[in-house]
């Protein structure tokens, strides 16, 4: 106990000096908080403006000579296609956006938007034809689907015109006052996504980047002939369990700090994202969640990272490490792979995804996304979590064995029926190293 003390204090303390360690622990707090604070930041140094409320648009007033402008949609209505209350409609729908009535022709306009005069414009040529003039078309610019409701909404209100309906009964008949409440039993995947999303991002790049240092660890004090001197010092068992446990906490202290200043710079600013449902649904996750999250991470950590550490002991060469452990990483990716196409298609609790949370390799990450936005039976959980557990155990003991033969193993690695048949023979008589002294 007193030797596993030793390394792990001695690899904690290496993570915690690690310059790499420290400078992306940083530099990802300063994008949080300057993320975070964003709105806040450019209020700071935006000129404060004024804003003016205005009643609902009642009419519209030509408007042709007036400055145009950056922000300005321009409206041109050939031969006054459209009517008053059309134009009404219209301008209601482009809420947030000014429009502005213009006698230019068509090609003027256009020329206006090409130079910047005009953030776009509108060509009404006939009842039913709309053209749409914009300098380049953004990949969140609704503003065409607006246009198509806007106006086929007009030409219903001007054909029940003509046949003598007011404007407010024909407004009455076509936008009934219908309320829709939602009755939810289980979990809304709306809300819960984004930081599933996050999450599992987060558990991803922690098992493949604390995975990837653990085997690089052991196959650079291996190759430096290091190893070799511990050895006779420290049991082999406490080398292994010291580096894995070092690099979890390391890395749990990390995802702490991280998304704890998050959480303090949300807080913080919690005035400037008001109203902002995506942001909202990220910090306001249930504490339960959390809970998970820590369980699958440890477990799944754990049992990665005695893989990684197995493999690098095999290894004679750093140079050797990622191909090495490409196996073991593909395993990772497939695993975030299933579970990032079935949160996506909103299919949660796919027969895939069902059978995956129950495969240790893949229910870290699956079995939590399925807890995070979808309702799995508390057996199921359990279930899970009990295999996982006993197969990181059995996993851990493995690689324990793997890895005391490992150190002193050099050339090319051995192949997988060469290496059970070591262990095997090794066992049986007692061979394997028991890290005495």
């Amino acid at each position: 106990m007193r030797q596993f003390k030793s390394v792990f204090r001695f690899e904690l303390n290496g993570y915690f000096k690690s310059k790499p360690y420290i400078i992306m622990t940083v530099l990802l707090v300063v994008i949080l908080m300057v993320v975070l604070s964003f709105p806040n930041i450019k209020a700071f140094f935006t000129k404060e403006e004024t804003t003016v409320a205005q009643a609902p648009v009642t009419q519209v007033e030509q408007l042709a000579g007036q400055a145009s402008g950056k922000d300005v949609i321009a409206v041109v209505n050939g031969s006054g296609v459209l009517s008053d209350e059309a134009l009404v409609l219209l301008a209601n729908a482009m809420d947030g956006r000014t429009l502005r009535l213009t006698d230019e022709d068509a090609d003027a306009v256009r020329e206006q938007v090409r130079s910047g005069g005009y953030a776009g414009a509108v060509i009404v040529s006939g009842p039913k034809t709309v053209t749409y003039i914009t300098p380049n078309l953004d990949l969140n610019d609704n503003t065409v689907s607006t246009l198509y409701g806007a106006m086929t909404a007009a030409v219903r209100y001007d054909a029940l015109a003509a046949l003598g309906i007011t404007q407010a009964d024909a407004m009455a008949v076509l936008n009934p006052n219908v309320r829709v409440d939602v009755d939810n039993l289980g979990v809304s995947q709306t809300d819960t996504f984004f930081y599933t999303y996050i999450l599992l991002m987060a558990l991803y790049m922690a098992i493949v980047i604390y995975g990837q240092i653990v085997a690089t660890s052991v196959a650079t004090e291996k190759g430096s002939r290091t190893m070799e001197l511990l050895i006779t010092s420290t049991r082999p068992n406490s080398l292994l369990f010291g580096k894995i446990i070092a690099a979890g906490l390391s890395g749990l202290i990390q995802m702490f700090v991280i998304f704890g200043s998050a959480v303090l710079f949300y807080h913080l600013n919690a005035s400037a994202w008001a109203g902002n449902a995506t942001i909202a649904s990220i910090f306001n996750m249930p504490l339960p969640i959390l809970g998970y999250v820590l369980v699958f991470f440890i477990l799944g950590f754990f049992l990665y990272a005695f893989m990684f550490g197995a493999i690098g002991s095999l290894v004679s060469r750093v140079e050797d490490v990622s191909a090495s452990i490409l196996p073991v990483t593909l395993l990772i990716v497939a695993a975030f792979f299933v579970v990032i196409t079935a949160i996506t298609s909103g299919n949660a609790e796919s027969t895939m995804m069902i059978v995956c949370s129950y495969i240790p390799f893949t229910a870290p990450m699956v079995m939590f996304a399925r807890i995070a936005m979808s309702a799995p039976a508390w057996y199921e959980i359990v279930a899970s979590i009990v295999l996982l557990l006993a197969t990181t155990a059995g996993i851990g003991v493995l690689s324990a064995s793997i890895y005391r033969m490992g150190v002193l193993m050099y050339g090319k690695p051995p192949k997988p029926s060469e290496l059970i048949k070591v262990i095997r023979t090794a066992r049986k008589h007692g061979a394997i190293l028991k890290g005495s002294r």
